[in-house]
């Protein structure tokens, strides 16, 4: 397993800072309304370490209404990293609550939404030379949903000129759950072949790119049509013939593996493309 020289640094500075607000009105105390004791709240943030993709989890753990624990993980490249492990002590005025920990370079800040029960705080962790992390928004442990497209599946066809005939390709498309990894694998003249990528995608955008080795590939999503286009062209395992371009994808409903791996039709060929 690769770890890379983020993590192997003698010493991991933690920062928690917020964005800076006009000082309100000097008022009494308010006294505590909501209680976060016994609550566990799960946040992630995507990022980039030497051009590779990296996401930061981050679990907020409050054990009662003044302890906890702060628990983080990284990945990198689709490789996890060594985790971290922090405990603070916190206060809480039913909206608004600080953490403080001797790990931290300053008190964290963070704001409670019990509507959309929420808690939102910028997070940082770095060596010294390079920092991650950004404002994550945490949800509640077994709420929190994954940022789009991770775990979802898709599935393109299309038929292409082989000699005298026509030739029938169905395309897979997979996005893992760790460090923005995926497959991509196609099945066509009888072989079925795949191969693992990274990707990274902006939301506001609504595009994104795979990269295979040191090829990149681009990708949009219609949120309307909820169609997922890509650009990508490879040939098929042992011919010349050449598969893909502008692939237009639907999401994946079947339960099976993307791309008809599991079909047992020809030759099954892994990382090859």
């Amino acid at each position: 397993m690769k770890q890379f020289a983020f993590f192997t640094a003698a010493f991991l500075l933690l920062a928690a800072c917020a964005k800076e607000e006009p000082a309100p009105t000097p008022q009494a105390e308010p006294t505590p309304t909501v209680s976060l004791a016994g609550t566990t709240w799960v946040g992630t943030y995507d990022d980039n370490y030497q051009d590779f993709p990296a996401t930061l989890t981050w679990t907020l753990e409050l054990l009662t209404d003044s302890t906890g624990e702060l628990h983080f993980g990284l990945v990198i490249a689709a490789q996890p990293q060594p985790s971290l492990d922090n405990v603070f002590t916190y206060t809480f005025d039913g909206t608004n609550g600080t953490l403080y920990s001797d790990n931290m370079s300053e008190p964290g800040h963070f704001m409670y939404d019990s509507t959309r029960r929420t808690i939102t705080m910028t997070l940082q962790i770095g060596d010294g030379n390079v920092t991650l992390g950004g404002e994550t928004v945490f949800h509640p442990q077994g709420e929190a949903h994954d940022a789009f497209p991770v775990n979802t599946s898709w599935e393109a066809e299309q038929q292409l000129p082989s000699g005298d005939t026509l030739m029938n390709v169905t395309w897979g498309l997979d996005f893992w759950e760790y460090g923005w990894g995926g497959q991509v694998n196609y099945c066509a003249a009888g072989t079925c072949a795949g191969t693992s990528f990274l990707w990274q995608y902006d939301n506001t955008a609504h595009a994104g790119h795979i990269r295979i080795n040191n090829s990149t590939y681009q990708f949009n999503y219609d949120p309307a049509s909820e169609i997922l286009t890509l650009d990508y062209s490879t040939t098929v395992y042992g011919t010349s013939d050449t598969i893909g371009g502008t692939l237009m994808f639907r999401r994946k409903t079947e339960e099976q593996p993307s791309g008809g791996l599991d079909e047992g039709i020809g030759e099954v060929v892994v990382g090859m493309m």
